[in-house]
C-alpha cells in the first residue's frame, strides 16, 4: 500500500525575520531535491536549516507551527531512508506540536492532522502500539472531516485514511475497517479527475485493498475489481515516474494472488513480468528497490511451485536475497525480506534435500523474529514461519528438539494474535500441524487433541469464502484421521472425509492447491476402506488421488508424493481383488514417485519402502526372484537413507525384515532370516508402546521368529513368535481389519508348535484363532478364507471331522467374496487359480462324506465347482416370484443385473477395443463395473429382507439339486488328497456311496496328467496309438478296475458284453483330475467292453446347472424350430477340415427327411461364416450345428473360441447373449468341452458358453477329432434323434443317441 504524504510548506512574511524564512524555505527546496534525486546530503541538510528555524521562533510566533510542521515531515522522510527510530520519535512530537499550537478553524489544522497521523501510523507499523494506530486514524479522520468535498487534499486525506483503516483491519480483523478503507478510497478515486497525477496512486491503493478484501472474503469480485484499478494506475503513469515500479509490482502482487485462485498460468507470467519492470525501472539506491526484488522473488518461487523449473527457485532466492542485503538491519522491513528469503531457501530445500538450504533457512527466519519486536504486529506470522521450518527440520533429522522449538514458536504465535485478527486461523492451523507430528513421534494422546482443537478453531474462525478456509479444512480432517488411527473412532474418520471433501468442493479447479485436497481425501478415503472393507471407499480413494495426479505437472516437487499415494491404493485393491493390473499401475507410480525425486530429498526413503512393498507383493503373486531382488534392495536404500531417530525408521526396518524373510522363503539362506529378526527386533524397540504401527512391528517379528523355529527347531523362537503375535492383537483396536491378520498368523504359530511337539493345547489354541479370524466381521475376505482354510485342514489332519466340516463350511460361503463378480475375467481366474476352489469343495465333500453326511457333501461339492458360471447365472435368475411381491425392487434388480451381465463378457481383458485405452479408461470401467457389483449385491440383501424370499440366491438344498436327474442316476466321483468316494442317486432314495480305496488322489492327478500333456497335435497315425497305448489306456483300465467296477456292482448294472443297446442313464460328475479323463470309454482293455456298451454316458459340472437345463427343457415354447449350420472346409490360417461340407450336408438332409420345413434351414459356410454373421444367426436359431476348428484358450478360458472364416467367435461374445429359442447345439469342433487343466471344475469351454446362452442341450468334444470320423457321428446322433420325424423328437434322447453314435463307428 503506498501512502499519499500531502505536506503543509508554509513561511512567514515579516521582514525582520527574512533570515528564518530563509532557512525554512532552503529546507523545503531541498527535501523537495532530495524526493525526487534521493541524494542523503540534501536531506541532512534540510533537517538542520529546519531545526535553526523552530529552535529561532518564539512558540506564541504564527509560523512556529508551519516549521514545526515542515521539520517533522522531513524527519519522517529520513525515518522511513534510514529506519532511526529517534527521527519518527522526533518527527510525531514536532507534528504533534504543530497541531496543538494550530486553531480549528485555520485552513492548514487538517493537512497537519493528516501529517501527524500518518507518522503515527508509521511509528504503529514499527512498534506495534494500537494506541498509535488509532491516534493516527483518529487525527485523519478529524482532518477529512475538516476538509471540503471540492478541496484539493481532500481525495488525498480519504486514501492516507482508508490506508491507516487498512492498517488497523490487518490488526483486528474488523470487517468493519476494511469497509471503510474502500469506500474511502473509492472516495478518493471519484473526487479525482481523470487528468489529475494523483489519480494512478488513487487507483493503486483502491486496488490493493480490494486484493485484501479478496484475501479476507475470498470473493472473486474484489480481486478482479483490484487488478482493473492497479492495471489502470499503471496504464496512466508515464514509465519515467517515480511511482511507476510501484504500481507495477502491486498490480503483479494481486496477479500473483488471482493465479492462486484460479490457477491460471497467464497469471503469474504478467505478475512476474510486472514486477520484473519494477525492479528494471528503479534505480539501484532507491529505497524502494529491496521491495520489488522481494515481491518479484516471491512470484519466482511461486512459478517455481508450479512449474517445478529449478531456475525459478535459484532467481527467486537471489532476488531475496539481494533485497535481504539492500536493507539495513534496523530497517523495519528487514525482518519480513528474512522471512520471506528463508521460505524459498525452504522450498529448495524441499526440492533438492540439500541440508544447508535448510538451516539457512531457519537462521534467516530466526533473525526476522529477533529483529521484531514482541508488539510488533508481524511478531506472530514470523514466529509462525519459523516453527513452520523448525517442523521441517525435525521431519528430516528427527531431533526431537527442532520440534519443540517449532511448537513453542507457534504457539507464541498464536497467543500474540488477537481472535479477530485475520492470521490468528493459519497460526492456529500450523500450531496443529506441529502438535500433530508430535503426536506421531511421542504418541501422546494430549498433542493430538491439541491439534485437533488448534484446526478446529481455525476452520471456525474462517469464513467459508475465504481461500484459506480449504486448507484448514483438510489439515483438520488429516488430524481427525490421525485420532482415528490412534482409537478407532469411526465418527473421527468420517469427520476427517466430511472436512476434507469440503476443502475439494470449496475449491476451484484449476487450483494450484486442488490436488494436496484430492490427495488428502483419497487419503481417508483408503483409510476408511482399510477399518470398513468398503470396496466404494477405496474406488474413491483412488478417483481422487489419480485426479491429484492429473492436475499436478510433472516438474512439480509435490507430484511424486501424488504417485506414491496413488500407488499405495492401487496395491491395496490389488490386495483386495487381486487384479494385477492394479498392481502394475501401484509399481509404475511409485517407480515414478522415485524417479521424480532427488536423492537427497527427505522424503526419497519413503518413496524407495512403498515400491519396495509393491514388488515384494508382485513377487508374492508372479514368483519372479528378480522383483524379491529390487524389492529387497528399495528397502534397505529406504533404511540406509533414514537416520535412527527418525520416525519412520522402525516401518522401514520391519518391511526390509519381511522381505527378508520371503527370501528366505525362496532361497533358504539363513543369513536371511536372521537380518530379517535383527531388523523387525529394532523396528519393535525403535517405536513407543502407543504407537499405531507397534501391533504390526510385534506381528512381523513373531513371523520371522515362527519362521526360524521351523529351521532349526528352537522352542524359544516359537515361544516368542506366540507371545509377539498375542501382543499384536491385544494392542489393536476392535473392530480393525488387522485384527483377523494378527489372529490368523497367532493360529499358525500355535499350529507349528502343535505340528513339532504334538501339545494339544496348541492344537485347541491354533483352530480358536482360525475360527476366530475366519468369523471376524471386520477381516478382509482373502484373510477370513486362509483362517477358514487352515482351520479346516488342520482339523481334517488330526481327524477332528466336526470342526473340519464346520470350517469348510465357513471357507466356501467366503469363497465367492474372494473370487468376487466385481473382478474382471482374468484376476476373477486369478482368485480362483490361487484359492484353488474345486480342491476346497471336493476336501469339503470327502469330510462330509467320513461323518455320513452325504446330502451335504454334494451341496458343498458344488458350490466349490463353476463358480464363474454360478455368479453368471445369479444375473439371469427367474424374478417373476418377486415381481408378484415387490414389483420396482425386481425391476431394479433386473435392470442392474442386466448391465453387470452385460459387462460379465465385455471385460476390458478380453474386448480388443480396449488393449489402447489408457489407464484412465480402464480404471473407470472396473470402477463403474464394480460400483454395479456392489448396488446389486445391496438389491440382493433387500430381496433377502422380505419374509418368503429368505433363501433368495442362496445355495440350492439337496432336495431341490437331485431333481436335476429326473431320467437316471447321478454318479459323482470326489477325489481329495483325503480319499475317492462315489455318491449315487437318483431323484428320489438315498445316496448310496462307494468308498474307492484302491486308488487315490496321486494316481488319478498322474493319469490325468499324462493324457493332457502328452497328447499331441496334429499327430501321425503312429503318433496316435503310442500316445493311446502309453497314456490313454493305462488311466482308462484303471478307472474300469478300481472306480467303475465298484459302481456298477453297487448298482447291479451288469458288467458283460451285450447286443443289447444300454438301457441305464448316467449323468457323470467327475471331480478334478478325473475331470480329463474319458469315463464313458473307460474298459478292461481290448476292444470287448468298455462304459459306453453299458450305460448311455452324460456329464455334468454341477447339479446346479443341470438343473437349469432341464427347467428351461421343460419350459422351451412349442414355437417353429430354425435349424443353423455353420461348417469351415478351408479357414484361413488353419488346416483345411474338407469333411466339414459332407458332414453338414448330410445333417441336413437328416433333418429335411424328418419333416423340417426348408425355408427354417440356414447353412453359413466357407466365407460365409463370418464371425458376424454367425453371431447374429445364433440370436433366432433352436439348434446349431458348429463344424469348424475350436480353440481352447489355455490361460484364459473366456477366450476359447470357434475359428470362422474371419476370426474367432469367442466364448466371451457367446455367453453374453440370451437367447430363447435356443434347443439342441451339436458342437463337432476340437476341444469344444476341455476346460483348463488347472481349473477342471470351472467348465470355461464352449460347450459350457453355449449352454449359458440358452441351449440348454449340448453334445460336444472333449479332444480333438478325426475329420473323417465326424460326419459319421454327426449323421448317426442326428438320424437316431429324429427316427421319429420332427414332431417326434425328444431332446432327451440326445445322449442316447449320441451313444448309438458311438457304438456305431
Amino acid at each position: 500500500m503506498s501512502l499519499i504524504v500531502f505536506y503543509s510548506f508554509l513561511s512567514r512574511s515579516e521582514s525582520q525575520e527574512r533570515d528564518l524564512e530563509n532557512l525554512d524555505s532552503a529546507g523545503v527546496r531541498l527535501w523537495e531535491r532530495f524526493q525526487a534525486q534521493g541524494g542523503l546530503t540534501d536531506l541532512e541538510n534540510a533537517i538542520s536549516n529546519q531545526q535553526k528555524a523552530v529552535e529561532s521562533t518564539d512558540d506564541g510566533h504564527p509560523s512556529k507551527p508551519d516549521r514545526l510542521s515542515n521539520l517533522g515531515n522531513s524527519q519522517e522522510t529520513r525515518f522511513r531512508r534510514l529506519g532511526e527510530l529517534a527521527d519518527l520519535e522526533n518527527a510525531i512530537s514536532n507534528q504533534q506540536k504543530a497541531v496543538e499550537l494550530t486553531d480549528d478553524g485555520h485552513s492548514s489544522k487538517p493537512g497537519r492532522l493528516s501529517n501527524l497521523g500518518i507518522s503515527q501510523a508509521t511509528r504503529f507499523g514499527c512498534l506495534g502500539e494500537l494506541a498509535d494506530l488509532e491516534n493516527a486514524i483518529s487525527n485523519q479522520q478529524k482532518a477529512v472531516e475538516l476538509t471540503d468535498d471540492g478541496h484539493p487534499s481532500k481525495p488525498g486525506r480519504l486514501s492516507n485514511l482508508g490506508i491507516s483503516q487498512e492498517t488497523r483491519f490487518r490488526r483486528l480483523g474488523e470487517l468493519a475497517d476494511l469497509e471503510n478503507v474502500i469506500s474511502n478510497q473509492q472516495k478518493a478515486v471519484e473526487l479525482t479527475d481523470d487528468g489529475h497525477p494523483n489519480k494512478p496512486m488513487y487507483f493503486l491503493n483502491l486496488g490493493n485493498s480490494q486484493e485484501i478484501c479478496f484475501r479476507h472474503l475470498g470473493e472473486l469480485t474484489d480481486l478482479e475489481n483490484a487488478i482493473s484499478n492497479q492495471q489502470k494506475a499503471v496504464e496512466l503513469t508515464d514509465d519515467g515516474h517515480p511511482s511507476k515500479p510501484g504500481c507495477l509490482s502491486n498490480l503483479g502482487i494481486s496477479q500473483a494472488t488471482r493465479f492462486g485462485r484460479l490457477g491460471e498460468l497467464a497469471d503469474l507470467e504478467n505478475a512476474i513480468s510486472n514486477q520484473q519492470k519494477a525492479v528494471e525501472l528503479t534505480d539501484d539506491g532507491h529505497p524502494d528497490k529491496p521491495m520489488y526484488f522481494l515481491n518479484l522473488g516471491n512470484s519466482q518461487e511461486i512459478r517455481s511451485r508450479r512449474l517445478g523449473e529449478l531456475a525459478d527457485l535459484e532467481n527467486a532466492i537471489s532476488n531475496q536475497q539481494k533485497a535481504v542485503e539492500l536493507t539495513d538491519d534496523g530497517h523495519s522491513s528487514k525482518p519480513g525480506r528474512l522471512s520471506n528469503l528463508g521460505i524459498s531457501q525452504e522450498t529448495r530445500f524441499g526440492r533438492l534435500g540439500k541440508l544447508a538450504d535448510l538451516e539457512n533457512a531457519i537462521s534467516n527466519k530466526q533473525k526476522a523474529v529477533e529483529l521484531t519486536d514482541d508488539g510488533h504486529p508481524d511478531k506472530p506470522v514470523h514466529l509462525s514461519n519459523l516453527g513452520i521450518s523448525q517442523e521441517t527440520r525435525f521431519r528430516c533429522l528427527g531431533e526431537l528438539a527442532d520440534l519443540e522449538n517449532a511448537i513453542s514458536n507457534q504457539q507464541k504465535a498464536v497467543e500474540l494474535t488477537d481472535d479477530g485478527h485475520p492470521d490468528k486461523p493459519g497460526c492456529l492451523s500450523n500450531l496443529g500441524i506441529s502438535q500433530e507430528i508430535c503426536f506421531g513421534r511421542l504418541g501422546k494422546l494430549a498433542d493430538l487433541e491439541n491439534a485437533i482443537s488448534n484446526q478446529q478453531k481455525a476452520v471456525e474462525l474462517t469464513d467459508d469464502g475465504h481461500p484459506d478456509k480449504p486448507g484448514h479444512l483438510s489439515n483438520f480432517g488429516s488430524s481427525q484421521r490421525t485420532r482415528f488411527r490412534r482409537l478407532g473412532k469411526l465418527a473421527d474418520l468420517e469427520n476427517a472425509i466430511s472436512n476434507q471433501q469440503k476443502a475439494v468442493e470449496l475449491t476451484d479447479d484449476g487450483h494450484p492447491n486442488k490436488p494436496i485436497y484430492f490427495s488428502n481425501l483419497g487419503n481417508s478415503q483408503a483409510t476408511c476402506f482399510g477399518r470398513l472393507g468398503k470396496l466404494a471407499d477405496l474406488e474413491n480413494a483412488i478417483s481422487n488421488q489419480q485426479k491429484a495426479v492429473e492436475l499436478m505437472d510433472d516438474g512439480q516437487p509435490d507430484k511424486p508424493m501424488y504417485f506414491s499415494n496413488l500407488g499405495n491404493s492401487q496395491e491395496t485393491r490389488f490386495g483386495r481383488l487381486g487384479e494385477l493390473a492394479d498392481l502394475e499401475n501401484a509399481i509404475s507410480n511409485q517407480q515414478k514417485a522415485v524417479e521424480l525425486t532427488d536423492d537427497g530429498h527427505p522424503d526419497k526413503p519413503k518413496y524407495f519402502s512403498n515400491l519396495g512393498i509393491s514388488q515384494e507383493t508382485c513377487f508374492g503373486c508372479l514368483g519372479e526372484l528378480a522383483d524379491l531382488e529390487n524389492a529387497i534392495s528399495n528397502k534397505q536404500k529406504a533404511v540406509e537413507l533414514t537416520d535412527d531417530g527418525h520416525p519412520d525408521k522402525p516401518g522401514r526396518l520391519s518391511n526390509l525384515g519381511n522381505s527378508q524373510q520371503t527370501r528366505f522363503g525362496r532361497l533358504g539362506e539363513l543369513a536371511d532370516l536372521e537380518n530379517a529378526i535383527s531388523n523387525q527386533q529394532k523396528a519393535v524397540e525403535l517405536t513407543d508402546d502407543g504407537h499405531p504401527d507397534k501391533p504390526m512391528y510385534f506381528s512381523n517379528l513373531g513371523s520371522s521368529q515362527r519362521t526360524r523355529f521351523g529351521c532349526l527347531g528352537e522352542l524359544a523362537d516359537i515361544n516368542s513368535a506366540i507371545f509377539h503375535t498375542e501382543i499384536a492383537f491385544d494392542l489393536t483396536d476392535v473392530g480393525d481389519p488387522d485384527r483377523s491378520l494378527w489372529l490368523f498368523n497367532l493360529g499358525i504359530c500355535h499350529q507349528s508348535h502343535f505340528v513339532s511337539l504334538k501339545d494339544k493345547s496348541n492344537y485347541v489354541a491354533a483352530i480358536s484363532a482360525f475360527e476366530k479370524a475366519a468369523h471376524l466381521n471386520t477381516a478382509y475376505p482373502s484373510t477370513a478364507l486362509s483362517a477358514a482354510r487352515r482351520w479346516a485342514n488342520l482339523s481334517h489332519y488330526c481327524d477332528d471331522h466336526l470342526s473340519a466340516l464346520q470350517g469348510y463350511r465357513t471357507a466356501l460361503e467366503i469363497l465367492p467374496k474372494v473370487a468376487w463378480l466385481g473382478l474382471d475375467a482374468f484376476s476373477h481366474h486369478n482368485q480362483l487359480l490361487e484359492i484353488r476352489s474345486e480342491n476346497l469343495g471336493c476336501q469339503a465333500a470327502t469330510c462330509a462324506i467320513q461323518l455320513g453326511h452325504l446330502d451335504e457333501a454334494v451341496v458343498l461339492l458344488d458350490l466349490g465347482r463353476s463358480v464363474f458360471w454360478q455368479q453368471a447365472s445369479s444375473l439371469r435368475g427367474d424374478l417373476e416370484a418377486l415381481r408378484v411381491e415387490n414389483h420396482d425392487l425386481a425391476q431394479e434388480l433386473e435392470s442392474v443385473g442386466r448391465k453387470l451381465d452385460a459387462r460379465n463378457f465385455t471385460d476390458l481383458h478380453l474386448v480388443d477395443d480396449t488393449l489402447n485405452m489408457g489407464v484412465n479408461s480402464k480404471e473407470g470401467i472396473g470402477r463403474e463395473r464394480r460400483q454395479l457389483v456392489s448396488h446389486w449385491e445391496s438389491l440382493v440383501e433387500r430381496v433377502r429382507e422380505l419374509s418368503q424370499f429368505r433363501y433368495f440366491l442362496k445355495p440350492i438344498p439337496f432336495h431341490q439339486l437331485r431333481q436335476a436327474c429326473s431320467a437316471g442316476r447321478v454318479i459323482i466321483i470326489n477325489a481329495s488328497q483325503y480319499g475317492v468316494d462315489a455318491l449315487i442317486f437318483g431323484a428320489t432314495g438315498p445316496i448310496e456311496h462307494v468308498p474307492l480305496p484302491n486308488i487315490d488322489f496321486e494316481s488319478l492327478a498322474n493319469f490325468s496328467n499324462k493324457i493332457v500333456l502328452e497328447r499331441p497335435m496334429n499327430a501321425s497315425v503312429a503318433q496316435q496309438k503310442r500316445y493311446v497305448s502309453r497314456s490313454l489306456k493305462p488311466a482308462l483300465r484303471a478307472i474300469w478296475n478300481d472306480i467303475i467296477i465298484k459302481i456298477f456292482k453297487k448298482i447291479h448294472i451288469p458288467i458283460t458284453d451285450t447286443a443289447v443297446a444300454p438301457a441305464h442313464r448316467i449323468w457323470w460328475y467327475p471331480t478334478g483330475p478325473l475331470t480329463f479323463i474319458p469315463i464313458h470309454a473307460a474298459g478292461p482293455g481290448g476292444r470287448t467292453l468298455d462304459v459306453s456298451q453299458l450305460v448311455v454316458s452324460s456329464f455334468v459340472t454341477t447339479l446346479g446347472s443341470l438343473l437349469q437345463s432341464q427347467e428351461r427343457n421343460g419350459h422351451l415354447a412349442n414355437r417353429q424350430l430354425k435349424f443353423l449350420s455353420i461348417s469351415q472346409a478351408e479357414t484361413p490360417g488353419d488346416n483345411p477340415l474338407p469333411e466339414t461340407i459332407m458332414e453338414v450336408d448330410k445333417v441336413v438332409e437328416v433333418i429335411r427327411s424328418a419333416g423340417w420345413p426348408g425355408e427354417n434351414i440356414s447353412s453359413l459356410k466357407g466365407s460365409e461364416a463370418t464371425v458376424d454373421c454367425v453371431s447374429h444367426a445364433l440370436d433366432s436359431c433352436s439348434w446349431v450345428h458348429f463344424a469348424c476348428h475350436g480353440y481352447q484358450d489355455s490361460i484364459l478360458g473366456i477366450k476359447s473360441a470357434f475359428s470362422l472364416y474371419d476370426g474367432h467367435l469367442a466364448l466371451h461374445k457367446i455367453a453374453s447373449k440370451r437367447l430363447s429359442a435356443g434347443q439342441f447345439a451339436f458342437l463337432s469342433a476340437c476341444h469344444a468341452a476341455s476346460g483348463l487343466k488347472d481349473l477342471p471344475g470351472e467348465a470355461m469351454h464352449l460347450a459350457a458358453g453355449i449352454q449359458f446362452a440358452g441351449f440348454p442341450s449340448v453334445i460336444a468334444t472333449l479332444w480333438t477329432i478325426q475329420d473323417e470320423d465326424a460326419p459319421k457321428v454327426a449323421y448317426e446322433t442326428y438320424s437316431y434323434l429324429l427316427r421319429n420325424g420332427i414332431d417326434g423328437h425328444k431332446l432327451s434322447d440326445a445322449a442316447t443317441a449320441l451313444n448309438h453314435a458311438v457304438l456305431a463307428l
